[in-house]
């Protein structure tokens, strides 16, 4: 999936006889700007650049562009809208048209809107998500996050605007910040890579006989509750001196104040208590010993194998911050050993029964509460409640347990093991589709979430109200979310103070292994997820322009009028566009589809290669930090000795001169 692909901006397309050529009079350059139907545009310098030059010239576009998708034909896979090893097709261009229609959060379900409106609502959230990141670029006090789409990822190459053989806009060649919590655009990138992994993982778990539980674990909070305190109390903070600075381990390594969550996976009657051998001296020298046999905890009984976290965050004008984690757990399998170093036993899935899931969130509900007591009184949840048709059943709302399991773990193995041959799946297994597309949906894509009316929030309608107040005038009561500028701007600069540095989603140890996938949750990975698919859609042609041409296109904020262009396929009237700007128009480039892939296979290559020299200069410092690590064991070790042989000398000199009087 490319950067912009799903953004779905200005799609187009034109008949045959009216389809505009690299030669054609009506978008020649010679003479500055025009318009599709060949009239020379006036530019009013101070505004931001004309595309068309009459409203009818932009209607008719727009008709002709849902002429031709309507006619459009395209092909969905079974998992959601991006392609999985499980997809139905196997045609590699249905990726940018399934992922285009996953970020309009939309999830499959008996009645299907039509694809115009599905085109309709990607463009829509996709265009929203590029005005959070340009807001982002001015507000953010990450350094990241303020070049994120703005840097220029190799001045020698430029940056490319192409048009892919889908018809869409195809930037790439930018910088990206790859923040999961604060940017638009890469979070969207990132966390449909993300839900591709977890439904396959989630579907192979349940394929082989698993169960799944999804989980929602939340905290009292009101409109005093600071987020940095919360958070901490949620997911753990840096352990810190009294001079404020950060505490190391022995490995150099930070220590951590564990939160909530942590404890709730060491607690030891949910893990149990492995077999441990005590010693003892007694007062007449000899030794004892005894053994403490091993202790089956809650997770042995319920077949816990792992889960995958994903946490979250609204405001809402009434009660303030909710931070709060959504879990998919793995459960009903029989395990060799830990989830973390152990195997699952192929032959060993089964059903957890009534009580032993019962007795699961009894034990999880209480010591969520005591947890967050502990930390402080003002977070513990409720344990029950008395609202009438509550969707918590009396039970509180700090934990909430919904199950999943599968009907027919046979059909869904043939339909995930056999090729598809393009027949709909049994409803059995659509049913198991759906529970996973679902549950790993609701698990990892906040991004496509959005508060409840104007009273509530989430982080990137923040950013989006900011552009309505700032850059488009509108209303303050017509802008969605609530707040003023100034208020907004402060909101997001907390958010970022508790939220740099955490990870949005996390699996346990061990799990990725036991649903035989690769992987980790580095951001590294999650760059990969911002970067490879740009490199990958095929571009029937475009332009490639220099840092200063880009540089005037992004102060101008008219990266999505430039993309308009590219997708009319109007690329000699991109150099005039930029000219009005007050950049140049010789640094823009009109490339053929050959000059384009040429010019992205070399792009890729040198992302390669800087990747594999940040991964061996990481592999260096790791190793250097073991280094470090062992030569002061072996000090302390030496240390120890020293002292444990002066003790000896100490005690044997008064016994060596009792032996002389004797």
């Amino acid at each position: 999936m490319n950067e912009y692909a799903a953004r779905g901006v200005g799609r187009k397309s034109y008949p045959a006889d009216s389809a505009p050529r690299h030669g054609d009079a009506r978008h020649s350059g010679a003479s500055g700007p025009r318009c599709h139907c060949g009239k020379p545009i006036t530019h009013t310098p101070g505004k931001r650049p004309r595309v068309f030059c009459s409203d009818a010239c932009k209607s008719q576009a727009k008709r002709v562009r849902k002429a031709a998708e309507r006619e459009a034909q395209t092909k969905k896979g079974r998992l959601g809208k991006g392609l999985t090893e499980f997809s139905k097709s196997g045609d590699a261009h249905d990726v940018s048209a399934a992922q285009s229609s996953d970020a309009a959060g939309e999830s499959e379900g008996a009645q299907r809107p039509s694809e115009q409106t599905r085109a309709d609502k990607a463009a829509a959230a996709g265009v929203r998500r590029w005005q959070g990141r340009k807001i982002l670029n001015r507000t953010s006090g990450i350094n990241a996050c303020r070049g994120c789409g703005r840097n220029v990822l190799d001045p020698d190459t430029g940056v490319i605007i192409g048009r892919s053989s889908r018809g869409y806009a195809v930037t790439i060649g930018l910088v990206r910040c790859g923040r999961i919590w604060f940017c638009p655009e890469c979070s969207a990138s990132i966390r449909r890579g993300r839900t591709e992994e977890l439904k396959t993982g989630a579907l192979r778990w349940l394929a082989a006989g698993g169960t799944l539980a999804v989980v929602v674990l939340t905290a009292r909070h009101n409109r005093t509750t600071e987020l940095d305190r919360l958070s901490a109390a949620l997911w753990g903070a840096p352990k810190l001196d009294a001079a404020g600075a950060t505490v190391l381990d022995r490995s150099g390594k930070p220590r951590r104040n564990p939160g909530a969550y942590q404890r709730m996976l060491t607690d030891p009657a949910f893990y149990g208590r492995p077999e441990a051998l005590s010693t003892w001296t007694r007062k007449d020298g000899s030794v004892g010993s005894s053994v403490r046999p091993a202790e089956d905890g809650i997770r042995h009984r319920i077949g816990y194998a792992g889960m995958v976290r994903a946490s979250e965050v609204t405001r809402s004008l009434e009660n303030g911050w909710h931070p709060h984690m959504n879990l998919l757990v793995f459960l009903g399998g029989t395990l060799d050993g830990t989830p973390a170093n152990g195997t699952v036993d192929p032959e060993g899935y089964f059903t957890p029964g009534a009580a032993e899931l019962e007795e699961w969130e009894v034990w999880l509900r209480g010591l969520w509460a005591r947890t967050l007591r502990g930390m402080d009184p003002a977070f513990e949840p409720s344990t029950s409640c008395d609202i009438r048709g509550c969707k918590c059943r009396g039970k509180g709302h700090g934990v909430m347990v919904q199950i999943i399991e599968s009907d027919d773990d046979e059909a869904l193995i043939e339909y995930l093991t056999k090729v598809q041959d393009g027949k709909a799946p049994a409803d059995s297994v659509q049913v198991d589709l759906d529970a996973a597309a679902g549950a790993a949906l609701e698990t990892v894509r906040a991004d496509q979430k959005t508060g409840r009316g104007r009273k509530s929030m989430t982080p990137f309608q923040i950013l989006y109200r900011l552009w309505d107040l700032e850059v488009e005038g509108t209303d303050p009561g017509r802008a969605e979310g609530y707040g003023t500028t100034d208020q907004l701007r402060a909101w997001w600069a907390e958010y970022e103070a508790a939220f740099a540095g955490r990870r949005a989603i996390e699996w346990t140890r061990g799990l990725r292994r036991h649903v035989q996938l690769d992987g980790d949750d580095s951001e590294e990975r999650d760059l990969e997820y911002v970067y490879e698919g740009a490199t990958q859609e095929p571009l029937t042609g475009g332009v490639v322009m220099t840092a200063d041409a880009h540089g005037a296109v992004v102060g101008a904020d008219a990266e999505i009028e430039v993309q308009t262009v590219v997708v009319g396929e109007f690329y000699d009237s991109v150099g005039d566009l930029v000219g009005t700007l007050g950049g140049r128009a010789d640094h823009v480039r009109v490339l053929t589809a050959e000059e384009l892939a040429e010019v992205q296979e070399n792009l890729a290559a040198r992302m390669l290669a800087r990747r594999e020299e940040r991964e061996r200069q990481a592999r260096i410092a790791e190793f250097e930090a073991d280094q470090a690590a062992t030569e002061r064991k072996r000090r302390r070790f030496a240390g120890l000795l020293v002292q444990l042989i002066e003790a000896r000398g100490h005690s044997q000199a008064p016994l060596a001169a009792t032996d002389r009087l004797i």
